[in-house]
C-alpha cells in the first residue's frame, strides 16, 4: 500500500514537472531559452526566421529592441562603434482637413461617405524629436490593408525638435466601409528605413 502511494506520488510529479516544461515552451525555444509571445493592441507580432523573437531568460522576458520601437511608433538607431541603441519618441499630433487658411485648419473631419474620393491636408504637429530627421512619408491604408495612394514624401530640410507640417493628400479613394490608417513616418539622418511614428483613423461609412 506504502509502496503504491509512493508510485502514485511520483507519477504525480512527473505529470505535473511535464505539463509545466511543455507550458514553458509552448510557443517554441530559441538557442536554448524560451520563446515569449508578443501582443500590441490586442494583435499578435509575428516573427521571421531570421528574427531574434522575445525571449525569457533567467525567468524574466526580454523584448527585441526593434519590435519595442515598432510597438511604441518610435526612432530607434544603433551605433556599432560604442555598441549603443538610441530610442527616440517624437510627439507626432495628425489631423485632416479639406481647407486651410494662415495655418489654421477650416473643418478637420475623421469620417466620410463610403466611395467618395477625397483631396485633404494631413496636419501634423511635431514635438520632442531628438533626433535628426531627412524626411517624413504620408501613406494611406485601407480597411483590407491595401495602399491608397502612392506615399508622399517630404524632404525636411532643417530638422528641429518641434515644428508644424502641412501634407496635400489628392485622389485618396474610400471605396471601402471600415477604418481608414492614415500613418506618417520619418527617415532618420544616416538611415535608409522609414519608421511609423504616428497613426491616426478615418472612418468610411
Amino acid at each position: 500500500m506504502k509502496v503504491q502511494r509512493i508510485l502514485a506520488l511520483m507519477l504525480m510529479f512527473f505529470v505535473l514537472s511535464t505539463a509545466a516544461v511543455v507550458a514553458s515552451s509552448i510557443w517554441g525555444d530559441f538557442k536554448g531559452n524560451n520563446i515569449a509571445r508578443l501582443i500590441v493592441n490586442e494583435e499578435t507580432v509575428e516573427f521571421g526566421d531570421s528574427d531574434v523573437p522575445p525571449l525569457i531568460v533567467d525567468g524574466k522576458t526580454v523584448l527585441p529592441l526593434r519590435a519595442v520601437s515598432d510597438a511604441l511608433q518610435a526612432l530607434v538607431k544603433w551605433d556599432n562603434s560604442n555598441k549603443t541603441a538610441y530610442l527616440y519618441k517624437p510627439n507626432v499630433h495628425m489631423f485632416f482637413t479639406t481647407e486651410v487658411r494662415k495655418d489654421s485648419a477650416i473643418v478637420p473631419f475623421g469620417v466620410v461617405e463610403r466611395g467618395k474620393e477625397a483631396d485633404f491636408i494631413v496636419f501634423a504637429q511635431v514635438d520632442n524629436l531628438k533626433t535628426s530627421i531627412n524626411s517624413v512619408r504620408v501613406s494611406v491604408v485601407s480597411p483590407s490593408g491595401k495602399s491608397v495612394i502612392t506615399p508622399v514624401v517630404k524632404s525636411i530640410s532643417e530638422s528641429k525638435e518641434s515644428f508644424w507640417l502641412k501634407v496635400p493628400l489628392y485622389g485618396v479613394s474610400f471605396n471601402e466601409a471600415g477604418t481608414y490608417v492614415v500613418k506618417f513616418a520619418m527617415k532618420q539622418d544616416g538611415s535608409n528605413d522609414y519608421s511609423v511614428v504616428s497613426e491616426k483613423q478615418i472612418q468610411s461609412e
